[in-house]
C-alpha cells in the first residue's frame, strides 16, 4: 500500500479507534443498545455509536473480500496448471484427458458461481468442441445396428 507514512501517534490513535469499534460489535452483538455502548465506551452520541459499529463492520467485509480474492486466485492458478497438464493429451484427441480437461474447466466456474460466463476462452472452447466431437463418434448404446 503506497501513500504517507503514518506517524506512531496516528498509528496509536487508529488503534484505539480500532479496539473501541471492536468492543461496541461485541456489545451489540451481545444485545446491548446504542445507548448503553455509548455510555459504557464513552461516546458522544448514539449516532457515533452507529456510525463506528458500520465502519467496523465494512472494514471485515473489506478483509474478507481480499482473503476471498486471494483465495480465488490461488484457486484458479492451480486449474490452470492441470488443465495445462492435460491440454497436449485432450488436443491429440485422448477420450480421458478431455474428460479431465472438462472437468477443470466446469471447476474454473465453480469458483465463479454468481457470475454468468460470457465469453469462453479459446481453451475451454476448444475442449467443449472436442468433447461434442467425441459423443459424436461413440455408439449410441440401445440402438439397433443396421446390417
Amino acid at each position: 500500500m503506497s501513500g504517507p507514512k503514518r506517524s506512531s501517534r496516528s498509528r496509536a490513535a487508529g488503534a484505539v479507534v480500532a479496539e473501541r469499534r471492536a468492543k461496541a460489535v461485541r456489545m451489540k452483538v451481545s444485545g446491548a443498545r446504542l445507548e448503553d455502548i455509548a455510555a459504557a465506551l464513552g461516546y458522544n452520541s448514539v449516532n457515533h455509536v452507529s456510525v463506528d459499529i458500520k465502519r467496523a463492520l465494512a472494514a471485515n467485509l473489506r478483509e474478507q473480500s481480499a482473503a476471498t480474492e486471494e483465495y480465488i486466485a490461488i484457486e484458479m492458478l492451480r486449474l490452470d496448471e492441470l488443465l495445462f497438464a492435460v491440454w497436449e493429451e485432450a488436443m491429440a484427441g485422448s477420450p480421458r484427458h478431455v474428460e479431465l480437461g472438462v472437468r477443470i474447466v466446469e471447476a474454473r466456474r465453480r469458483l465463479f458461481p454468481t457470475q454468468q460466463v460470457v465469453a469462453l476462452t479459446t481453451v475451454e472452447s476448444e475442449i467443449l468442441r472436442l468433447e461434442s466431437e467425441l459423443a459424436a463418434r461413440r455408439p449410441v448404446t440401445g440402438e439397433i445396428e443396421a446390417e
